[in-house]
């Protein structure tokens, strides 16, 4: 568990970092090629490349298949952002900071992507999680409500917690986002600020000692540049093998959206909070133009490969999330799947993040292992890692949480 100094220490840094200013100017490389290349335009690649342009970096964001595609682990309609992580306070701290970036940025982009609600945790008993994250909630001062299955009954009639006891209700710090049109507009923004994309499969390629000379491009061609991002999400074993392969694990998860009632707003943003199940399993959104979102618990096991493998829903998991649908909503039993998505995330074995300087290279950085929350903190992470790659002052105990040599192999 982070204590109390450390995850206000970590308010404190996202603060300075929030409050970065995006005219910040360094000095660019001579001869044409990019101070910085970032291989990777997903949650953790496309924020960070953004950050980096702005301040005045001349930078290259690579993918090999394009921002927010259907196999990125940030693809999708919709993610969720919020501050109830149990015991790991650090990461409530940091998803104040994250969700004041979103609103900014969402102004700045000058389209809707977040949909601020209700979030509640249903659960039958206090669990050691739920008692850490409500005394760092008190800490931190974060709003909340603890409701009886009575006031939940009143407050959300659309759902039944006849096996629910209490849940833990986030007022004001959740939100979902919208998150493939989120990563579109910050590789765009980010091509208007001067920035450069190129869709290549590229490989750490020419080295001379420690430093990385070039990316090796899937065309026979290779790129130069002065430091190297990989945010390579699910493909960080593959461009790593002998570093990550061990510390990272590929799973697969999937999702339906189902059909609301015609004409009933009950189950549609903001009129349905968004959810995780403690009791029954799983989590969920209300619609937002797609349907009720659900993901039941289940669908990680097994290998699962980023480029071959088919992102086709199991009998077995759409026949579980039918049952739950029919169970917490009674006015949804029977509703048809409109949608259906299989995603895959790279969590390592404590849960935090990498983001460390590769081993063997002075200029090259590993930003991987989001596990399913990297995607909420994107535009916190960006200026944490940009402030990184440009040697800013920042928070050692936050270095030292994100080392890539802390991370316990995968079991």
């Amino acid at each position: 568990m982070i204590d109390r100094r450390s995850f206000l220490n970590a308010s404190a840094v996202a603060g300075a970092l929030a409050s970065t200013s995006v005219g910040a100017r360094a000095q660019s490389r001579p001869g044409g090629s990019p101070d910085v290349a970032v291989v990777g335009a997903g949650a953790f690649g496309g924020w960070t490349a953004l950050s980096l342009r702005e301040r005045g970096l001349n930078v290259v964001s690579i993918d090999e298949y394009g921002p927010s595609n259907p196999r990125a682990a940030s693809a999708g309609e919709t993610r969720s952002i919020r501050s109830g992580y149990g015991a790991q306070g650090f990461y409530s701290a940091w998803a104040i900071q994250a969700m004041a970036m979103w609103k900014q940025r969402q102004a700045e982009f000058g389209r809707t992507l977040l949909y601020p609600n209700d979030r509640i945790e249903l659960a039958q008993e206090w669990s050691p999680g739920l008692k850490a994250q409500r005394e760092i909630f008190d800490r931190l001062n974060i709003p909340y409500e603890v409701l009886d299955r009575a006031a939940l009954r009143t407050r959300y009639p659309q759902m039944n917690f006849d096996d629910v006891e209490f849940a833990f209700l986030e007022k004001s710090s959740a939100a979902v986002i919208k998150a493939r049109e989120s990563m579109i507009r910050t590789s765009e923004v980010f091509q208007e600020k001067g920035g450069r994309f190129q869709v290549a499969r590229a490989m750490p390629g020419e080295a001379s000692g420690r430093t990385l000379k070039t990316l090796a491009l899937n065309d026979g061609g290779s790129l130069s540049a002065g430091q190297f991002v990989f945010a390579c999400g699910p493909w960080s074993p593959k461009v790593f093998p002998k570093e990550m392969g061990p510390k990272v694990a590929v799973r697969r998860s999937e999702y339906y959206y189902w059909g609301v009632p015609a004409g009933d707003e009950r189950f549609s943003w903001p009129n349905q909070p968004a959810w995780h199940d403690h009791v029954q399993g799983g989590y969920g959104f209300g619609s937002i133009e797609r349907g009720l979102k659900y993901s039941p618990n289940g669908g990680g096991g097994g290998a699962h490969d980023p480029d071959t493998a088919e992102r086709l829903p199991t009998a077995f998991l759409i026949e579980k999330g039918r049952q739950y649908i029919d169970h917490r909503f009674p006015g949804m039993r029977n509703a048809p799947i409109l949608e259906t998505r299989v995603c895959q995330t790279e969590g390592t074995a404590n849960t935090h993040f990498v983001i460390d300087k590769h081993p063997d290279y002075d200029n090259v950085w590993i930003a991987s292992g989001g596990g399913g929350h990297g995607f909420k903190f994107g535009p916190l992470l960006g200026e944490y890692i940009a402030g990184r790659v440009t040697e800013s002052p920042g928070d050692p105990q936050i270095d030292e949480l994100f080392k890539l040599s802390n991370k316990p192999d995968i079991g």
